[in-house]
């Protein structure tokens, strides 16, 4: 008898040794896929440096605080901005919001303009801008209207006729901008006015808002509502390949021809990689992040809780997605994703795929081959 039969025989000495064998694959075989329900690809430390947390970026330039205050960094500069909102690139241009009443601030490559760091862009008296967002010549801004926001637009390169601020009822609070083809969108929250439904009058609730923007160039830009939801913040929007998806901290809305349909997710901060998925993060001590691919939705765990409060969000040319925030020692914190390896055979989950692919084919092969060869012998099976 060989001694893979005495291994297996029944009432063997050998038996235990074999229930042992099959046991420890098992257990092997239920940890590893286990750890391959972690997210793959992610590394301790963000891809962008500064002394300090960081709140914005736009191509080089990098907004972040230390114990001084705010700053602007780029290749060539480091520069203090106390009251600075903002950074956004547009092509070869990239805006910078100073928070100072009358101005904004701008580095175009090989301007024929200007010849500082930063160029001085005026948009009119009495206005201060906290965003900003250019469609075409046309950039859209949102602007300080007392103890709320409101909307104002101006013509690029020359401001010179700056439109009026928005009218509107309310106060809102407007976090992020997008443009579209037939101008923009733009969300945050609107706050209800005191004692509205029985409602705290030092704390009116927020409602989640997303406005459809749209501006002839006259008059000040006109707005109407896409979507009003439950008490939150819109706080990113982001251009997908069927329609836009805004993310917020009481759900997601999915906008496609200027109607929204709730996704009930919410999220902290978000942002969209290079395979137009976008990544949704909770707060500090999630475990998981969501991850929106056009109808689908997938949670993915990650290999450790988040151990800061999310305050900006980017994803590189290469597809490195990093996350910044602020631990509870008010210290910088960082962690960064490849967003390419959850689908990638180099992750352990692909290795786990690609092995039982493997398998089942040898195991098909196997099975193929005995058929055959019975057939060829012309035995009965």
């Amino acid at each position: 008898m060989s001694s893979w039969r005495r291994l297996l025989e029944e009432e063997s000495e050998h038996q235990w040794l074999s229930f042992a064998v099959f046991t420890i694959l098992v257990i092997t075989g239920a940890v590893l896929i286990d750890w391959s329900n972690e997210l793959s690809g992610v590394h301790q430390g963000g891809q962008m440096n500064a002394d300090g947390i960081i709140y914005d970026s736009a191509g080089d330039a990098i907004m972040y605080q230390t114990e001084n205050g705010m700053r602007i960094s780029t290749p060539s500069s480091d520069n203090s901005a106390q009251y600075a909102t903002c950074l956004e690139q547009y092509d070869k241009i990239t805006f910078f919001c100073s928070g100072l009443e009358g101005s904004i601030f701008f580095i175009e490559e090989d301007s024929p303009f200007c010849e500082e760091i930063w160029c001085p862009l005026q948009i009119g008296d009495n206005i201060t801008a906290k965003r900003v967002s250019k469609n075409d010549d046309a950039l859209l801004m949102v602007v300080e209207d007392g103890t709320s926001d409101s909307l104002a637009a101006i013509w690029l390169p020359d401001p010179s006729s700056s439109a009026s601020v928005t009218e509107h009822e309310g106060n809102m609070h407007l976090e992020t901008m997008i443009a579209t083809p037939d101008g923009w969108l733009v969300g945050g929250s609107w706050q209800a006015p005191a004692n509205w439904l029985g409602s705290n009058p030092a704390s009116p609730p927020m409602f989640e808002l997303v406005l459809s923007v749209t501006w002839d160039g006259i008059v000040a830009p006109s707005i109407d509502i896409v979507h009003m939801g439950d008490e939150g913040m819109i706080h990113n929007i982001f251009e997908v390949e069927d329609g836009f998806i805004a993310t917020g901290t009481a759900d997601t809305i999915q906008i496609q021809n200027g109607e929204a349909t709730s996704m009930g997710i919410s999220s902290y901060a978000a942002v969209v990689d290079n395979n137009d998925n976008v990544w949704l993060f909770g707060n500090i001590g999630s475990s998981t992040v969501a991850v929106i691919s056009g109808e689908d939705v997938q949670v993915e765990k990650l290999p450790e809780s988040l151990k800061f409060v999310p305050t900006h969000i980017s994803c590189d040319k290469d597809g490195m997605i990093s996350v910044h925030g602020i631990n509870g020692d008010d210290s910088p914190g960082a962690i960064s994703i490849d967003s390419n390896a959850r689908s990638s055979f180099t992750s352990l989950r692909g290795i786990l795929d690609l092995g039982f692919i493997l398998v089942t084919l040898l195991i098909m092969s196997i099975m193929a081959w005995n058929v055959t060869d019975a057939i060829r012998k012309g035995q009965v099976f």
